[in-house]
């Protein structure tokens, strides 16, 4: 797991070195959020703990960094990327 969290900060760090921002929401506020947004009934699973936000100052807030499980979620094009996956950006919706 302490990898897996590991891994999660290089990637955030990576994303927001690229020009994306990286959206933090208390746990009470995301379900509601993702799902106005239109994000699939299956990332609704459990509420979100979000930790302290690193984000890239005045770009718009695409993803969604969920800490207590290990993942983050896309706004823009609803992908999902686990601590476990060692896919780094480019990804679908996200320029190098």
């Amino acid at each position: 797991m302490e990898h897996s969290r590991q891994h999660m900060y290089e990637l955030i760090d990576h994303l927001v070195g690229a020009g994306n921002a990286v959206r933090y929401h208390p746990s009470s506020a995301v379900d509601p959020f993702w799902h106005q947004q239109g994000g699939p009934e299956c990332f609704l699973e459990r509420p979100i703990d979000f930790g302290a936000a690193r984000t890239a100052p005045g770009q718009p807030e695409d993803l969604v960094f969920d800490e207590g499980e290990d993942r983050i979620l896309c706004l823009r094009c609803w992908t999902v990327i686990t601590g476990s996956d060692h896919r780094f950006p480019p990804f679908p919706g996200h320029p190098a």
